[in-house]
């Protein structure tokens, strides 16, 4: 056998400082394997990015095979745990789930003043189901997935995303086309989440993006209820879909608001959008967040949630502003999404010092 590939042994740590005490729910877990991974073990490249690719070295694979609508690769990496991998690039990542899931759910759930009844269309890993079934105010939850096996296999390897949320009675898990569902159900929601693929790419998600399709949840909204969208990357550096999705929502709701936070499976800042006719997050002040938190959930739950730190995520950076601030095409049925073109700035390529203020 050649040495090289035969496991390294870890070991134990000295270090010249004692480390601090840790309350109760934690505990102190050193590298697996201090120096990286063996030569020549796995390697998960994504490549989803037209020219740049990203490896993940994985320890090992539980699941890699494609279901009758996408590839799926279920494997444990070294960096973030257990990766739910779809056609190519991840969705959900062990270490930082919590971030992305909360980010998502939380700010309506906690926003709305008694949130019943709430329509989940994606969310295979049930994460967002958890998110949701933690609030007691909650009598359904119904969760629509186009892919049945996604979930199953979700529901077998990924217990910590889900924590048994598809067995609580509250919720009602529904296999089908979410935009077919949401054509033909007539109930009426207080949240609804969209959680599904972050692709623009004028294949079978874009319909979920689509001016039609926010139509249809404007009628499946109560009054006084709010939508929820996962937003794709968004930074100043990748804003197009996210800003053409703001733009189309802003068609159907009144009051549409991004907000980000950088998740670090996903190599990048992570966009989200609230929309509704009457909630402006720069009036819900974080001592009212906070306030919330401990009254639906308590002070334990959530990981990293807190009435400071949500407000900051609804403040971008002056680029981004201006970007957004911008018009440009709106998702519609049946159209093809052609981004608009790059902006580059008009300045002098060297900067004259110091800077005029009345410039």
């Amino acid at each position: 056998m050649n040495s090289n590939l035969e496991p390294k042994i870890a070991q134990p740590v000295k270090r010249p400082y004692p480390l601090p005490a840790l309350p109760p729910d934690r505990i102190y877990v050193e590298d697996e394997i201090v120096k990286g991974a063996n030569p020549g073990s796995l390697m998960f490249t994504e490549d989803s990015d037209p020219f740049d690719s990203y490896g993940y070295r994985l320890k090992s694979v539980i699941f890699n095979n494609k279901t009758a609508f996408q590839n799926v690769l279920i494997a444990d990496s070294y960096n973030f745990g257990r990766v739910l991998v779809l056609d190519g690039a991840i969705q959900s990542a062990e270490d930082d789930e919590r971030l992305y899931h909360e980010l998502l759910v939380q700010p309506a759930m906690l926003r709305h003043p008694d949130p019943k009844d709430v329509l989940i269309i994606g969310g295979g890993e049930g994460a967002s189901l958890r998110e949701v079934l933690v609030h007691g105010s909650v009598k359904s939850a119904t969760m629509v997935d186009l892919d049945g096996e996604v979930v199953e296999l979700c529901r077998q390897h990924l217990v910590s995303w889900h924590c048994g949320a598809f067995d609580d009675s509250r919720a009602n898990l529904i296999i089908a086309d979410g935009k077919k569902f949401v054509e033909e159900d007539d109930k009426k929601y207080d949240v609804i989440i969209i959680d599904v693929v972050d692709m623009l790419d004028n294949g079978p998600a874009q319909a979920l993006y689509t001016r039609q399709f926010y139509e249809l949840l404007k009628h499946r909204v109560r009054d006084g209820g709010i939508v929820v969208v996962q937003g794709m990357e968004f930074s100043f550096l990748d804003d197009k879909g996210h800003a053409a999705v703001m733009r189309t929502l802003r068609t159907v709701f009144s009051e549409v608001h991004s907000y980000s936070t950088l998740i670090p499976s996903f190599l990048s800042a992570w966009g989200f959008l609230i929309a509704s006719d009457w909630f402006v997050p720069q009036d819900w002040s974080a001592d009212a967040i906070d306030k919330a938190i401990k009254t639906k959930l308590g002070n334990k739950y959530l990981s990293h949630l807190t009435g400071d730190y949500l407000r900051s995520r609804f403040a971008l950076c002056k680029e981004t502003q201006f970007l957004l601030s911008l018009g440009g095409p709106i998702l519609e049925d049946g159209v093809e999404f052609v981004p608009p073109p790059f902006i580059d700035d008009t300045d002098p390529d060297l900067m004259v010092f110091p800077v005029d203020p009345l410039a």
